[in-house]
């Protein structure tokens, strides 16, 4: 698609069809539309657990950077 295209799409005129609009339509079949008809099941759900408090390291010397070598390898991350 070209770019004039994409910007003429814009200016175009759309309509939203709900399955009022569509139910005496010979080829809509309920129980293949809405949620009788999605394929997607969803076992379980949950909110992940909130990480702890960050922490912040101030200074840009050979200390500092020895203090986060030292956080990181005190969790196996290095």
């Amino acid at each position: 698609m070209s770019v004039g295209g994409i910007f003429e799409c814009y200016e175009k005129p759309y309509e939203i069809l709900d399955y009022n609009a569509l139910k005496d339509d010979p080829l809509i079949d309920p129980a293949t539309i809405g949620l009788k008809g999605s394929p997607t099941n969803i076992l379980t759900s949950f909110t992940p657990p909130q990480k702890g408090a960050g922490m912040m390291l101030e200074g840009a010397d050979k200390e500092t950077c020895e203090k986060l070598a030292g956080i990181l390898a005190a969790k196996h991350m290095i």
